[in-house]
């Protein structure tokens, strides 16, 4: 890991990424784009091959089917990072959101969390359609028990991944997202993470 360096927000999050996955082995990481070649702007790069293809795997476009799965695993005991590729198709998910992960630790009276953390990237690029540019940050936090966080600098995102993965505990569950014209930018980064 590099200390004191300036680093991209793709970069910071990578950190974050593998610090949280060699601290915990039940941190998996799945989504669209995951373990292939654009390694959703090189935030998931080389995590197959330094943890496996059993804690991160790409998927096909589901995310409805997606964001269960992150309610299963996180139930039978892992702490899934799901990655969406895009904020504008989690749409395709709201009754996971409002009615089964927002409420979970509500249900259960406490006694049962959710330890998952979904990742969602905002804005188009070059030759995407209008489906490709929404900001629907607000429609995410007026839900009751959903947390959306948004990065402003390479420091927070990194700061950031790594509490929304390990402050499970809270009632809320994380959304972290970014938007995708960022994702190189730099700024000072200095944070470590102690054992």
């Amino acid at each position: 890991m590099r200390n004191n360096k300036d680093l991209s927000f793709g970069e910071a999050i990578h950190e974050g990424m593998t610090q949280a996955m060699q601290l915990d082995k039940k941190v998996v990481c799945y989504g669209l784009g995951v373990g292939k070649t654009s390694n959703v702007f090189g935030t998931t790069a080389n995590l197959v091959q330094k943890f496996g293809k059993k804690r991160v795997f790409d998927t096909p476009s589901a995310e409805s089917a997606l964001t269960a799965m992150a309610t299963g695993m996180s139930l039978a005991g892992a702490r899934p990072v799901l990655v969406h590729q895009r904020l504008d198709f989690m749409i395709y998910s709201m009754d996971q959101f409002a009615n089964w992960i927002s409420v979970w630790s509500y249900k259960s009276g406490g006694k049962s969390f959710l330890p998952l953390t979904i990742r969602a990237i905002v804005g188009k690029g070059w030759g995407q359609g209008p489906q490709h540019g929404k900001s629907l940050h607000t429609w995410f936090s007026h839900v009751p028990g959903l947390s959306v966080v948004t990065p402003s600098s390479p420091y927070e995102a990194k700061g950031l991944i790594l509490s929304s993965i390990f402050l499970y505990l809270l009632p809320f569950k994380s959304i972290f997202i970014l938007f995708s014209v960022i994702m190189f930018f730099f700024a000072l980064l200095s944070l470590k993470i102690k054992n």
